[in-house]
């Protein structure tokens, strides 16, 4: 009898311990709430983001525990940690750290640098969709690669929109990060604060929306990878113009912190504005 309850006791531990659905808050270095960072597993397309008071919810059922952690607010620095010694320190508070931010003061000589685009324009084929009654779009997130060897600036990002409707608004929410092993690395942001753009319909009559980036001061002259994604409280749909006939571009893209994947024919209609080296 006694061997039975053990055997119990030991298949109820083994259950509660691969089910566990986690709550908990992600703060600053202030002890202050950080809203709308995400949380989710690292290579796994699961996750959440973070309400007005920091609160989150993530659900680790199943998933290996030497996977890590990951939390991703562009003002803070990358939080990565192993999910076995999370689920052991048994505090599911997260602080992140706001990232150190060097502001050198860049005088730009106009005879040194000129005004490019570079991406995909001005194309009147839908090529991707967003669509709040599909799960799987609503954390879509997708990105194009831009190739680089000047030192730019980069001052706005355009995205050419061929349909939509939806309710009240959308916000389209963007990183710019730098290149690991052919893929964006969130390890390499190359920005300090969150860059969004809400838009009404009204504001699509144009089919272009465009996020000004003048202010912000972000400089590479390496390859970097431009993302983009709805914020999770969009409620219709809009697609993405593309170009399908685009043989030497590939798109990429993601569900949460799964692992990007690269789709090679086509890119959507993506595309930066930049001042760079002659």
């Amino acid at each position: 009898m006694k061997k039975i309850k053990f055997t119990l006791l030991f298949i109820l531990i083994t259950i509660s311990f691969h089910a566990q659905k986690i709550s908990g808050k992600i703060l600053d270095e202030n002890s202050n709430p950080v809203s709308e960072a995400r949380i989710g597993i690292e290579n796994e397309e699961i996750g959440d983001v973070t309400d007005s008071n920091g609160n989150y919810t993530i659900d680790l059922t199943n998933i290996d525990e030497t996977k890590n952690v990951k939390v991703i607010g562009n003002e803070y620095d990358l939080y990565r940690a192993k999910i076995s010694d999370f689920i052991k320190s048994q505090n599911y508070t997260i602080y992140l750290k706001r990232k150190a931010v060097n502001l050198e003061a860049v005088i730009i000589n106009p005879k040194k640098y000129v005004l490019k685009n570079f991406g995909t324009s001005n194309s009147k084929r839908a090529y991707s969709e967003y669509n709040s009654n599909d799960p799987n779009d609503i954390f879509k997130e997708c990105a194009i690669r831009i190739k680089n060897k000047k030192k730019l600036r980069i001052k706005n990002i355009n995205i050419n929109i061929v349909d939509y409707k939806f309710e009240k608004t959308a916000t389209f929410i963007f990183d710019i990060q730098g290149e690991k092993n052919g893929f964006p690395d969130d390890a390499q942001s190359l920005v300090n604060e969150p860059l969004k753009l809400t838009v009404t319909e009204n504001d699509l009559k144009d089919k272009e929306i465009s996020l000004d980036l003048s202010d912000k001061n972000i400089w590479t002259d390496k390859d970097f990878f431009v993302l983009v994604r709805i914020a999770e409280d969009f409620k219709g749909r809009l697609n993405f113009g593309g170009n399908i006939f685009a043989f030497s571009k590939d798109t990429y893209y993601r569900n949460y912190f799964g692992e990007w994947k690269k789709f090679s024919v086509g890119e959507p209609s993506i595309n930066v504005d930049v001042l760079i080296e002659k």
